[in-house]
């Protein structure tokens, strides 16, 4: 056997036997290749605000049959967003049909994330088809809610306990004028 065979058997004999673990292996053959993988953390697009359309609001003071527009951008990397009240009779993306009250008692424990969406998704689809004059099930629109954030639930002055039930339009087009009885 050559000497250059003889070199090469050796050679994958002990790149064979090494431990791939091995920190201390800094072998840089070809038949072992390594990978280096940085962990980057994704840039978010810098975006311009955009053009709103009305008052600046807080949903959670919105009363029935209300309108509003929700917008959001990102800027200097973090999401910003707004909600604002508008005209139902020009374009809008929703509309409150109705306010309730949790039932719980004053100086209640907040009763969780899920007892509150039981309770806001149960208001809401018991009264969309008086608002808009069609069941849920038949209806090109949807509805969505808001409920308290705990904090404000369990608040001692304000013990905020109002769901707002809202329609807006299940292909993300604009409404026009007020859902109420449009049969839609």
């Amino acid at each position: 056997m050559s000497h250059l065979a003889l070199l090469v058997a050796v050679g994958l004999a002990a790149t064979a036997c090494s431990n791939p673990g091995d920190p201390s292996d800094l072998s840089t053959s070809s038949t072992s290749p390594t990978t280096t993988m940085i962990e980057t953390r994704p840039s978010l697009t810098e975006e311009l605000a955009p053009d709103w359309i009305g008052e600046v609001v807080n949903l959670h003071d919105l009363g029935d049959d209300a309108c509003f527009n929700q917008y959001s951008w990102f800027q200097d990397e973090r999401l910003v967003e707004i909600d604002t009240r508008v005209p139902c009779e020009g374009p809008h993306q929703f509309e409150i049909y109705r306010r309730a009250q949790h039932p719980a008692r004053r100086g209640a424990p907040w009763p969780g994330d899920r007892e509150m969406e039981v309770f806001a998704t149960a208001e809401c689809y018991n009264t969309f088809s008086d608002f808009v004059g069609t069941i849920y099930e038949l209806s090109e629109l949807e509805l969505g809610f808001l409920v308290p954030r705990q904090t404000d639930f369990e608040h001692e002055a304000a013990q905020f306990r109002g769901v707002h039930c809202y329609v807006f339009s299940a292909d993300g087009t604009d409404l026009v004028g007020s859902a109420g009885g449009s049969l839609r």
